[in-house]
């Protein structure tokens, strides 16, 4: 499996998760007991719980836990860094702030919560913690190889948010998505490295998440617990600056992850890769 190229597996990765996306979990009868809301992210915690697993796998198969920021040999460096996205969580909360937050259930919230962290795990873990370190491995020795190997895991990380497709019809909103997802994939990538630790990201993707979608929690401010009907077309122009705006918040986090990996040294990577190797040969 070490010829095979990080791309082929990379894109093994993402026809992988389309797969347990389409696994229809919101049909199983038991969900028939729980609201559409309930429902969704239930299945949603499954999917991701699968998808997490895969990505486990694959960082103990093709032994990349010294540079997936999984290994205990290694102190969790520069940890005020982690708090630079929670200006995310700020902004988030501002969706719903001054609402009436009493009626929502609180089983929701939870749930909400839960699913969220999910989604935060099992993305990091399979792209930061498993195609990340594949890709490092292939670039280390070439010219701006770590660069490379933090981007181009970042541009499967965005690529994997096209399968949304197949649930939004908006093409443009979906296209943006998946490039604000590069800029934070990338920062996150960035962040791992300079770390050494991978949970603290994964926990920061989930709340960044939960915080963006508490505000469509049901019966917040009187939303009803159903499926929303559709709503009236947007204009074109409507359409495209509603879209672009995310990237101004998610812009700042790829400019700032340039300029942490300046001070990454290269060298420090390649002795995990030493050392991961020389603890796989002392194995055998």
């Amino acid at each position: 499996m070490k010829k095979v190229s990080p791309f082929i597996i990379g894109i093994i990765v993402i026809c992988t998760i389309g797969t347990i996306m389409q696994i229809p979990f919101d049909k199983i009868p038991i969900t028939g007991h729980f609201t559409p809301f309930q429902t969704e992210y239930l299945a949603l915690t499954l999917k991701m719980g699968l998808i997490f697993c895969v990505g486990m796998i694959g960082i103990k198969k093709f032994r990349l836990k010294h540079l997936s920021g999984l290994s205990p040999n290694y102190k969790w460096t520069s940890k005020l860094l982690n708090l630079i996205p929670i200006y995310l969580f700020f902004i988030g909360v501002s969706a719903f702030m001054g609402k009436d937050i009493t009626t929502v259930s609180i089983a929701n919230v939870l749930l909400l919560l839960f699913a969220c962290l999910a989604v935060g795990f099992a993305e990091e873990f399979i792209f930061r913690g498993f195609l990340q370190p594949i890709f490092i491995r292939k670039f280390i020795s070439k010219k701006n190889g770590v660069f490379l190997g933090i981007f181009f895991p970042a541009i499967f990380f965005g690529a994997s948010h096209l399968l949304n497709l197949t649930v939004n019809d908006n093409v443009l909103q979906v296209i943006v998505q998946s490039i604000y997802a590069l800029l934070i994939g990338f920062f996150f990538g960035v962040l791992i490295l300079k770390t050494n630790r991978l949970l603290p990201v994964a926990i920061t993707h989930g709340l960044i998440n939960f915080f963006f979608l508490f505000n469509s929690l049901p019966n917040l401010n009187g939303q009803a617990d159903v499926i929303s009907e559709p709503q009236t077309p947007m204009t074109v122009t409507m359409q495209i600056l509603t879209s672009f705006a995310p990237l101004i918040l998610f812009l700042p986090l790829f400019i700032v992850g340039i300029l942490i990996l300046r001070k990454v040294e290269k060298e420090q990577i390649q002795k995990k890769l030493d050392n991961q190797l020389q603890l796989y040969s002392s194995a055998r």
